[in-house]
């Protein structure tokens, strides 16, 4: 089973997530399939977490057995295509700019404190390099920030 649909397992009962079950359809259609089966005693469903909780008789289908028909109805991934993205090199890497634009905020609020005794001009050359750093920080922060 992908690794991103399971959240949590014990014998007897399954919990999973994915962000494709805040479908309200999804999730209920997924629901409907699960109650269906024998052994299953509840599934609830909540479409804002997008989680799917199974209670199920460990004892009628043991827990390898449960997740191996769950993972067969949801499907596996292709594992074409997941090797294929594994190859391409990130096209942009948010962290390491991040880190970066952090190092340089860093370095460049030292400078401004230290070109105070050396003159204005480079006071001021050191504030707006701080806020070009801090702006490649809040940019990458911007879906936080804007929630």
């Amino acid at each position: 089973m992908p690794v991103s649909w399971t959240v949590s397992r014990l014998p007897g009962r399954l919990r999973l997530r994915h962000p494709t079950l805040r479908q309200a359809a999804r999730n209920e259609a997924l629901q409907a399939t699960l109650r269906g089966w024998d052994g299953v005693l509840s599934v609830t469903g909540n479409p804002a977490t997008g989680s799917v909780l199974i209670h199920y008789d460990p004892a009628r289908i043991p827990p390898v057995d449960m997740e191996a028909r769950v993972a067969a109805t949801l499907g596996a991934p292709d594992a074409g295509k997941a090797e294929e993205a594994a190859k391409k090199p990130a096209a942009f890497a948010p962290r390491k700019l991040n880190r970066a634009a952090k190092i340089g905020m860093l370095g460049s609020l030292s400078g401004t404190l230290l070109a105070l005794a050396v003159g204005k001009k480079l006071h001021a050359a050191f504030g707006v390099a701080h806020l070009a750093f801090l702006t490649v920080h809040l940019a990458t922060h911007r879906k936080q920030l804007l929630r």
